[in-house]
């Protein structure tokens, strides 16, 4: 905000009194003296995308170089960087999501909610900042545990600049009020931010759904650490409505401009504009033996969708996966040795302008069918499950693909419903479905925590010389190596939550 004056300088000799309009005069028309809420709004859902700040971090670094090789959706024969198809630390990388987050994301939001607390009229865009708060906290949390919570992004505001460390289960409880509160305080009389929002353009209907829905992801989450208090969210997310279709899918949009800011980071990190498809075979990444192998075994339609070898085939006899921990001498020792023929991710579903997804309408529903047979919820936990599985099919519409109707009645027959199964083979089925869908939508940070939860679908981990977790799956990133240095309150974390290294599970993460 400029500052007042409130006295004059005589400059010059001669050069008289002060005038009565001197502020007037000396202010800047076009600079505001606040920013516009709405500007605050549209930055912050970027900002979570990671879009608004170069996708490197969150994208390229946490979601493709951690989460999606860690779970062996994807791999790369790149060591140095591809640290998670490896077991192996690199502090770069593994604090990527970490940094950016509280550089960026988390301030903007923290300075949003404030700026929209101070007016009645901007009820809605408080209760949006609310739940997207929420949904950067939850990604946060959940791949790195305790985390500074409740003083983060509050340096500017009052000073504090050494967060304290919050307890995962203290988070979690707030997280689930945040959604709460910001759910019911939508108010369709006072002003609604249609252009500034990228996610439902103003919908408060979808985003009061949308609320409910992510109650019932982090609910759900808590089933082994909590089971009562998640037992009685799960109730009030789904009383309360969860989205009803794929039309309402939680994702950001983004225009087709060319420019980063604007851009899918997903899209931008894996196609021609980023630096990992591009710099196969030096580098980058691509499918992973394991998801491909699965796909080809459950006769998933999605395959031709999402993968394509370097030439542009799409054929499934065509499709191979990489093995997670081959680096350039592994790969020397395989049957294929030609990188162009393994599989990456198709043309198709990298175009920079599609959705950037956080939660789809599938995923509601298969956590839906697990509440019911676990007993939290009332309904037909095969239903539930059918019409998340064929969500996640028909939603490939988000990627201009077709999925046939055909095609979806082979796939629910071939991956049918263990009904009258065992209820480990019924989460298996769910699970599995999850575990496809996040690969499908390039949400590996979702997909890696559903599977630490879960544990399905069963994964073999890999044992790659050097490794650091003695051949284990990592159960959590490790704390940037900064912070031991920056914020005193980092010891806290460690005496609670156990020592800072891969296999150091979160709060919720029970064996």
């Amino acid at each position: 905000m400029l500052k007042k004056l409130t006295i004059c300088l005589a400059l010059l000799a001669g050069a008289g009194a002060c005038t009565n309009d001197f502020e007037e005069i000396n202010v800047n028309p076009n600079a505001p003296n606040t920013v516009p809420v709405d500007y605050l709004l549209g930055q912050s859902q970027l900002l979570l995308t990671g879009s608004a700040s170069g996708p490197a971090s969150k994208a390229w670094r946490a979601n493709f170089g951690y989460a999606a090789c860690l779970i062996q959706q994807m791999s790369s024969i790149d060591a140095t960087f591809y640290k998670g198809s490896f077991y192996t630390f690199l502090g770069e990388i593994n604090s990527a999501f970490f940094d950016n987050s509280y550089t960026y994301a988390v301030k903007s939001m923290v300075n949003l909610i404030e700026v929209a607390k101070q007016d009645p009229k901007n009820v809605n865009v408080l209760s949006m900042a609310r739940i997207i708060k929420v949904m950067e906290f939850s990604r946060t949390t959940d791949l790195y545990g305790d985390i500074p919570y409740f003083e983060a992004g509050k340096g500017f505001i009052d000073g504090n600049f050494s967060p304290k460390y919050d307890a995962q289960h203290e988070i979690y409880m707030d997280m689930l009020k945040e959604l709460e509160e910001a759910g019911k305080a939508f108010d369709a009389g006072q002003y609604i931010p249609k252009a500034a929002d990228y996610i439902y353009g103003g919908d408060l209907d979808k985003w009061k759904r949308a609320a409910n829905s992510l109650m019932l992801r982090l609910a759900m989450r808590m089933q082994k650490a909590d089971p009562a208090n998640a037992q009685l969210w799960v109730k009030k997310a789904i009383d309360g409505g969860l989205i009803t279709g794929n039309a309402e899918t939680i994702a950001v949009k983004f225009a087709n401009t060319g420019a980063e800011i604007n851009s899918n980071p997903n899209s931008w990190i894996l196609g021609p504009s980023g630096s990992n498809i591009t710099n196969i075979p030096n580098a980058g990444v691509q499918w992973a033996k394991t998801l491909i192998d699965m796909m080809k075994e459950r006769q998933d339609p999605r395959l031709s969708v999402i993968s394509m070898t370097k030439s542009g085939d799409n054929g499934v006899a065509k499709q191979r996966g990489l093995p997670n921990a081959t680096d350039a001498t592994g790969l020397a020792g395989l049957d294929e040795k030609n990188l162009d023929n393994y599989s990456r991710p198709a043309t198709g579903v990298i175009g920079i302008a599609l959705p950037w997804v956080y939660m789809s309408y599938a995923e509601t529903q298969l956590l839906k069918a697990e509440a019911i047979e676990r007993g939290w919820a009332t309904g037909n936990a095969k239903a539930a499950f059918v019409e998340g599985q064929s969500a996640a099919l028909t939603q490939m519409s988000w990627a201009n693909a077709t999925i046939s109707n055909a095609d979806i009645a082979a796939y629910a027959a071939k991956n049918a419903y263990p009904e009258s199964g065992t209820l480990a083979a019924k989460m298996n089925a769910i699970h599995t479905e999850v575990y496809l869908l996040s690969a499908s939508t390039f949400n590996h940070i979702e997909g890696y925590a559903n599977w630490r939860r879960t544990g399905y679908p069963v994964l073999t981990p890999v044992n790659y010389l050097g490794n650091d977790t003695n051949g284990q799956i990592p159960r959590r990133l490790r704390y940037p190596l900064s912070e031991e240095g920056i914020n005193p309150n980092f010891k806290t974390a460690i005496e609670r939550q156990g020592p800072d290294v891969f296999m150091t599970r979160i709060w919720w993460d029970k064996q």
